[in-house]
């Protein structure tokens, strides 16, 4: 556990010491021992530890120290090191996008596209990389029977997608008629491909392992395409999932 511990952050001492108290409370010189931590070093360690919140410590003399929940614990570590991966991500991502740009180059983290096959292309990103969970804001201008060939595409690719473990809830304009494609693979997973009815002009947009978005911009004429775009960005996919989850549970 002491390498794991390390891995989400803690130093080779706070390690040591965490182990030893996630099974019993302890003095300050039992601990040193049995966390083999020198004693000069014992009381800053633990004072790390306390700021924390991973400690704490009782009103006894000696004062005995223990971990309240060695759960909670981990869930705080285990929630710091994600963030802080999350950003570093970010970081990475936005650095390499800058460096495409610069070349005059593509990114994969960042795609528009301007034509009905660069849509086609794009759009298909949604079902092909999708791990985990896709989440689908049709809005009030979907055209169903309009570019069906590729419309087709995707829905086989959906399909595709359901069939390999990912989770697809999707919001539909209330007199659209599903495909019955799409209206199979309901009957067949339930609980994997789920449509709720909500009338709204909100972007079309996928939302796809609350890392990465698709936003598609269309109107009331079907034969005007504004364009599409990809974005890989962890901190708009949480805004606009939120968003999704406040239609979805309205």
């Amino acid at each position: 556990m002491i390498k794991e511990l390390q891995q989400l952050g803690l130093t080779i001492y706070e390690s040591r010491i965490l182990e030893v108290l996630s099974k019993k409370k302890s003095d300050l010189r039992q601990l040193s021992k049995e966390a083999n931590v020198p004693f000069g070093k014992i009381y800053s360690v633990v004072k790390n530890l306390r700021q924390k919140g991973l400690i704490s410590e009782t009103n006894t003399r000696p004062k005995l120290i223990f971990t309240e929940n060695f759960s909670n614990n981990i869930d705080w570590l285990i929630k710091q090191k994600t963030q802080k991966e999350k950003n570093i991500f970010e970081n990475l991502r936005q650095v390499a996008m800058n460096v495409d740009i610069q070349k005059g180059s593509s990114s994969k983290f960042l795609e528009i596209g301007t034509t009905t096959e660069e849509n086609r292309r794009i759009q298909m990103r949604t079902f092909t990389e999708a791990e985990r969970e896709v989440l689908q804001i049709i809005n009030i201008h979907h055209k169903p029977k309009s570019n069906r060939e590729s419309k087709t595409a995707w829905e086989n690719e959906i399909v595709n997608a359901v069939n390999r473990g990912v989770g697809f809830k999707a919001i539909y304009p209330k007199e659209i008629i599903l495909p019955k494609i799409l209206l199979d693979l309901n009957k067949k997973f339930p609980d994997k491909f789920v449509v709720r009815r909500r009338d709204t002009d909100f972007v079309r947009c996928d939302i796809i392992d609350e890392k990465k978005v698709l936003i598609k911009l269309v109107n009331d004429d079907p034969l005007l395409f504004g364009g599409v775009l990809f974005i890989e960005n962890e901190r708009l996919a949480g805004n606009l999932r939120r968003y999704f989850l406040g239609l979805w549970n309205s």
